[in-house]
């Protein structure tokens, strides 16, 4: 039987779907008060990073999904944050924006559910957030940790550094369209969209190797020139070198490489470093069981243009970040 929450208070919300025992020792005071206590000790005398992402019905997740899918994506789109800023996550916050219609019991069990199952697999642990009536909307605040002076960042990138990239490019925006026509033809693609996977122990890997990093979600080309701008360079890249995966190959035989630029949704690393790095960095995604792939090199800058396609006739008058809506 479908039962509502209309008649539940925030109180009651968190108390029966979100206040659970930590399984972390540095949270001295979680859920049930005016704020959480943490230890700090925690971080072993490193820096606290972090990061702050929202994510709106229609906008970045179709309504039609699973609360737990919903849940699962929220908090790993966030997660990606942490991992490109070469941290270890620790802890989050939710603020839940619930509509007054179609929240119900069955859909805040799926939801708190995956929110879970994806936060233990991280090692973070759920503090503290609010609930409040309206649009649904997530927010999430990751707060990790990372040494002092190995923080990866976008504004030290040089020139002639080489162009890095993880994973393989263009199956969020494969799967956003295969889901828009109502096509449900790849697990794996599906998979990649609904629950991506953060680079947490690629990112720490990295430390000390790389000279500027960012985590994909709007687009290979928007992101990089997110690094370009912070970095006050420009970038070169291989198209005919992107790690498309074959099966988006196949199925987007005209579209697969303006989906590995534009298309967001990857949740990849995008990294920079001298070439003297290469073979440590080759080595770093082998431990982190993540494939590396050289796709172009930094440049000095060229003014307004920040980055620049060789090696494939494509479109360059695509914008990244393709959403719902």
């Amino acid at each position: 039987m479908v039962v509502s929450v209309l008649s539940m208070d925030e109180f009651e919300i968190i108390k029966n779907y979100f206040k659970r025992e930590s399984f972390r020792s540095d949270v001295l005071l979680g859920i049930g008060d005016d704020g959480a206590v943490l230890d700090l000790k925690a971080l072993d005398n490193e820096n606290l990073v972090m990061s702050t992402d929202t994510l709106v019905e229609n906008v970045h997740f179709p309504s039609s999904i699973n609360a737990g899918l919903i849940a699962k994506r929220a908090l790993c789109t966030n997660l990606s944050d942490t991992a490109a800023m070469g941290a270890v996550p620790l802890w989050f916050t939710l603020s839940l924006t619930l509509p007054e219609e179609n929240t119900t019991t069955a859909w805040l069990t799926d939801f708190s559910q995956g929110l879970f199952e994806e936060a233990e697999k991280f090692g973070c642990t759920l503090v503290g957030g609010d609930t409040v009536r309206g649009h649904l909307s997530i927010t999430i605040t990751i707060c990790g940790k990372a040494p002092d002076k190995e923080v990866l960042k976008r504004t030290t990138a040089e020139p002639n550094d080489m162009i890095f990239v993880s994973g393989t490019l263009g199956d969020g925006r494969a799967a956003l369209s295969l889901i828009q026509q109502k096509k449900f033809v790849s697990e794996r693609l599906l998979y990649r969209f609904y629950c991506p996977q953060p680079m947490i122990d690629l990112g720490v890997e990295l430390r000390n190797l790389v000279s500027s990093c960012i985590d994909i979600s709007d687009g290979l080309v928007s992101d990089l020139t997110h690094i370009c701008n912070a970095s006050k360079v420009s970038a070169v890249l291989d198209v005919s070198k992107l790690p498309v995966h074959e099966e988006v190959k196949q199925l987007f035989p005209d579209d697969f490489a303006e989906f590995g630029l534009y298309g967001g949704d990857d949740y990849q690393l995008c990294f920079t470093a001298p070439e003297s790095e290469k073979a440590k960095i080759i080595n770093a995604g082998m431990r982190s069981n993540s494939r590396i792939t050289p796709i172009g090199r930094i440049v000095k800058s060229m003014g307004s243009n920040k980055v620049m396609l060789e090696g494939m006739d494509v479109n360059e008058n695509i914008s990244g970040y393709r959403h719902f809506g």
